[in-house]
């Protein structure tokens, strides 16, 4: 059996040696300890020497505290309507039970991985970019994906106004929807809605060219 040590009065991490206590069931000593956070604990004596033991468990919780801040409450934002926009976008892109999927993720659109990994990076797009509470998420391009070169901030009227189905164009007298003046005149409505929405061509132009 080795020499015995006395551990009282030192300190080990967050924890005071008050005073031995009695002996484990494998013959360890065992050490009353006094924790920084105020709290009581008895701990082997080889535990405590070996850094093993540095706390009546505080430490342990307070990086699992931090973790979960991490993961789960760092923004605060849980609760906001910019929040439930974020977890809208990912869900019909990304979730093939959600209704209207067949018309997002079902189509093809996707989220950018910076968004759909990071709200954070949604909201410091978002709020960098003319968010405000009275307006809605609107992809320029109708067949684009949810990402910053293909996303704005825009007014019902304006997002509706952009709506592949109802996007109204005049040609030589003749008015129609975009999708429907595509099929007329022989062209690409992903090629065309790019000119218009993203690229800012006149919608004449964007057809016939």
């Amino acid at each position: 059996m080795g020499k015995f040590v006395d551990l009282t009065g030192k300190k080990y991490g967050k924890l005071l040696v008050i005073k031995r206590i009695g002996t484990g069931s494998h013959g360890q000593a065992l050490w009353e300890c006094q924790c920084e956070c105020g709290s009581k604990t008895t701990v082997r004596g080889d535990s405590l020497r070996n850094g093993h033991t540095q706390s009546c468990g505080c430490i342990q919780k307070e990086i699992s505290s931090v973790r979960m801040v991490d993961l789960h409450l760092t923004h605060g934002m849980t609760n906001t309507r910019l929040y439930r926009i974020w977890c809208g976008v990912k869900r019909r892109c990304n979730n093939p039970n959600d209704k209207p999927f067949h018309n997002y993720g079902g189509r093809g659109i996707t989220v950018c991985k910076e968004w759909n990994d990071s709200f954070e990076a949604f909201c410091d797009w978002a709020l960098n970019n003319g968010y405000q509470e009275t307006l809605t998420i609107d992809r320029i391009n109708n067949n684009g994906n949810y990402c910053p070169e293909n996303c704005r901030w825009a007014t019902c009227q304006e997002q509706n106004n952009n709506r592949r189905d109802n996007y109204i164009v005049s040609i030589d007298g003749a008015t129609d929807t975009l999708v429907n003046m595509c099929r007329k005149y022989g062209a690409n409505y992903n090629t065309v809605s790019t000119r218009i929405f993203r690229d800012g061509w006149n919608a004449v132009n964007a057809i016939l060219f």
